[in-house]
Order: structure tokens, then sequence, then C-alpha cells
């Protein structure tokens, strides 16, 4: 979730080449690139906090930095890449079917 992260700085923390890094994000990880892998995992962790009623207060921008996103833009245009949906209509999704299954179950 760090902001800025490059391949650079996981192949210094590993003490590995970035191409090393880059070929096992294509072949083992099904990634077109670093980046996309890295915004991947975030939109996932985005996914569950949008997800979740305790965080329904939380403004889209919050949860997109709380991701590692520097700014709502990126967020947004990764969300959708990968979601298919804005962050929002994730949030509004999510939170209506949870409500639904739960007053159907009481």
């Amino acid at each position: 979730m760090q902001p800025n992260l490059k391949v650079a700085d996981l192949a210094r923390a590993l003490d590995v080449s970035e191409y090393r890094i880059s070929r096992v994000m294509k072949e083992h990880l099904q990634a077109r690139n670093f980046n996309h892998y890295v915004n991947r995992l975030r939109i996932e962790h985005a996914r569950h906090i949008l997800a979740q009623p305790q965080y329904q207060h939380w403004p889209v921008l919050v949860v997109g930095m709380e991701s590692g996103f520097a700014s709502v833009g990126p967020f947004n245009r990764a969300f959708k890449q990968f979601t298919g949906l804005t962050p929002n209509q994730y949030r509004l999704q999510t939170v209506g079917s949870v409500q639904v299954s739960a007053s159907a179950s009481g």
C-alpha cells in the first residue's frame, strides 16, 4: 500500500534485478507489468474497504489513499479498469446487496 512504489524499490529490497521481478510478474502472477500487479492488489484492498458498512462514511479519496493511490484520479481509473465500476458505484452495489441480504434473513 506504499504510494509511488516502483519495481526498482522492490528489486533493491530483494537484491534481484528489475528484469527478474518483471519476468516473474508476467509468468507467474498474470500481470502485464509491475504497476498492473500493484494496482490489482490496491484495488482488492479498496474493494474490501468499500464493502464494509463501518467505512461508509469514508470519502472515496480516503479509500484510495488508504489503498496506496496518491490521488483520486488514478484511483478512479484503476478501479474502473479492474471492476468495470467507479468506487461509488461499487460501494452502492455492495452495500445495497448486504442490506438486502440482512433484511431478507431477518
